[in-house]
């Protein structure tokens, strides 16, 4: 007797709200995976294996802990949503008519980034800070800062994440971490595209905090005088550098005079009327015809369905924690200029899609 066989269309990904709704609402799954990942080190172990080589689950299982008859069953699985998500490429062989299946894994170029760097930093440290135990029970409650707004961190934790740090080892060390690693990574970024260093004699970091970024400028500008300006708790124990002067003080009182002031990832902790507040100070600060470089994400103006969008406006929502704090398209960026005094306005340059480089001329 023959039978009838339906014939089944799946719905393209694309088009499937079902599909899409799911992931949402399993978004907090990746971020686990990924900060195992990190801890053990499995980047690490891969590149180790050599430039564009494939390693299989195995023989990442060696160099682990992990030593149960499982062990390359369970970090298959690992890999293989790391590379769902694009941070592995892979290869994968068939056996016994294809009942077996074995995948090699290989670092993809956004998994780079999760492998120490010649300074021995890499992204990864922001995935052990943000899913520090203390960061994870702020964002638990961020229904009461969409609510009430305040300093949630200070709400959950009867402090703020600064003195909360003073006293977690752990937290403080995955925060500088993740701070530094990440600042160098956009400050390499920033010197390929923008030249707008050339030529500068004095330049002032405001809040520069140790003085690195302001270092890596001065290393390929070594004519440039560096002040690097921030708080005298945070530049006490600076490290000391060639061409650059630590000076503390508070950019709301004042700040040092330069011919040209730079402020990266500044402003985004700040409401518009503190950002004019110390953008105000640094117009005094500055001569006739000088210039603010403002490095900072750009938020695009429409919520598009973009890896930049998505970023900036996560990265947006993480300022829900910090008072007044958010991230601002061109156009609220134009405000600021104009608030402070300044008359000229440009972005000069964007490294990648998201983050700008931004001039204020006096």
């Amino acid at each position: 007797m023959g039978s009838t066989q339906n014939q089944v269309t799946p719905c393209p990904e694309e088009e499937d709200p079902w599909l899409k709704a799911l992931l949402c609402s399993s978004y907090h799954v990746f971020p686990a995976i990924l900060h195992a990942a990190v801890e053990l080190d499995l980047f690490g172990i891969i590149a180790r294996a050599g430039p564009g080589a494939y390693v299989s689950p195995a023989e990442v299982v060696a160099h682990i802990p992990a030593r149960t008859p499982k062990s390359a069953e369970i970090i298959d699985r690992v890999l293989r949503c790391l590379a769902s998500h694009s941070l592995l490429t892979y290869k994968s062989e068939t056996f016994d008519e294809g009942r077996t299946v074995e995948r090699r894994y290989a670092i993809s170029p956004a998994g780079k980034y999760y492998v120490n760097d010649e300074d021995g930093g890499s992204i990864g440290s922001l995935s052990l800070f943000a899913l520090h135990r203390a960061t994870i029970d702020v964002w638990l409650q961020v229904k009461e800062a969409i609510l009430g707004g305040g300093n949630l961190f200070q709400k959950v934790h009867g402090k703020t994440i600064f003195q909360y740090m003073k006293e977690d080892s752990s937290l403080n060390k995955y925060f500088n971490d993740a701070m530094a690693d990440i600042s160098a990574m956009q400050m390499r970024k920033i010197l390929e595209v923008y030249n707008g260093f050339d030529g500068i004699s004095t330049l002032v970091d405001v809040g520069g905090g140790k003085g690195a970024t302001l270092n890596m400028i001065v290393s390929k500008y070594p004519s440039i005088k560096g002040i690097n300006f921030d708080l005298p708790q945070v530049i006490e124990h600076a490290p000391s550098y060639p061409g650059v002067e630590h000076v503390g003080g508070d950019m709301f009182a004042s700040v040092p005079e330069g011919d040209v002031i730079m402020i990266k990832c500044t402003c985004h902790n700040w409401s518009d009327e503190s950002c004019v507040k110390f953008l105000n100070n640094c117009y005094k600060a500055l001569p006739t015809n000088g210039k603010v470089i403002v490095m900072d994400f750009i938020m695009p103006d429409d919520p598009e369905e973009t890896m930049a969008s998505r970023y900036v406006s996560m990265l947006d929502n993480a300022m829900l924690i910090q008072p007044g704090g958010k991230e601002r398209t061109e156009k609220q960026f134009e405000y600021l200029c104009e608030g402070a005094g300044f008359t000229g306005f440009k972005v000069a340059a964007r490294a990648g899609s998201a983050l700008g480089v931004i001039e204020f001329t006096k």
